[in-house]
């Protein structure tokens, strides 16, 4: 995991966000990161690769997961309210108690396993 990303999380979404924008080619790596409990409303973390990372109870309602990779991530109890995984992989990742109420799930990479004990699965595509 890449410190210097990490890091720019701690500003928080907008900061994030506008971070992104102006540097569309640099890498998201935050594989095993521990963001447990963070608020990430609306955060961009388009096609980040997010694998083993924890992200309990965090909150990420509204937030850009296209063709993120959460191979593995823990996601049990997070919100995931309004967000987009559009082309997401979500094999083996833990979902349990996860809020995906809104969520956009069209060709996400997951089975009816992976969105076990999931909250509000409307849309998923396994």
């Amino acid at each position: 995991m890449n410190d210097r990303i990490f890091i720019r999380l701690k500003f928080g979404s907008a900061a994030w966000n506008q971070w992104r924008q102006e540097n569309p080619k640099i890498a998201i790596a935050l594989d095993g990161a521990s963001l447990d409990g963070m608020i990430l409303t609306g955060i961009n973390f388009s096609r980040a690769s997010l694998r083993s990372a924890s992200l309990h109870a965090t909150n990420l309602m509204n937030a850009d997961l296209r063709y993120a990779d959460l191979t593995g991530a823990n996601l049990r109890e997070a919100d995931l309210i309004g967000a987009n995984l559009e082309g997401a992989i979500l094999r083996g990742a833990s979902l349990l108690e996860t809020d995906l109420l809104g969520a956009n799930l069209t060709n996400a990479q997951c089975t009816t396993e992976d969105l076990r004990g999931a909250l509000h699965v409307l849309q998923a595509n396994p």
